[in-house]
């Protein structure tokens, strides 16, 4: 699966974002939040994906740690260029049915 963001823009709720990702020629909207915490007297980026988000890249936590950082980044007023090339992931997909099969086989 190859992943390209198109877009990040704010949305009307502060602290929220807009993120347009393609996956291979499907095209996702996604909600994204970009909080702060302190902790130990640092602050530490929060950032959450909406329902759909989490949904997609369950299996995928390269993918997501990835699209996670690339908020930060604009959150953080980096200037940023669209489209932006995540990766393929396909491999990991693959990997992610064979555990599955080798899963269901041990259960029966």
């Amino acid at each position: 699966m190859n992943i390209k963001v198109l877009s990040i823009e704010p949305a009307n709720e502060l602290g929220t974002f807009n993120m347009i990702v393609l996956l291979d020629r499907e095209q996702h909207h996604f909600t994204m939040t970009a909080e702060t915490a302190t902790a130990s007297g640092q602050t530490l980026p929060l950032i959450k994906g909406d329902r759909h988000f989490c949904k997609t890249f369950r299996w995928n936590q390269e993918a997501n740690v990835k699209l996670y950082k690339l908020l930060s980044q604009f959150n953080q007023g980096d200037s940023i260029e669209f489209p932006i090339s995540i990766g393929d992931f396909e491999f990991i997909e693959r990997e992610r049915f064979s555990l599955k099969k080798e899963a269901k086989t041990f259960q029966k």
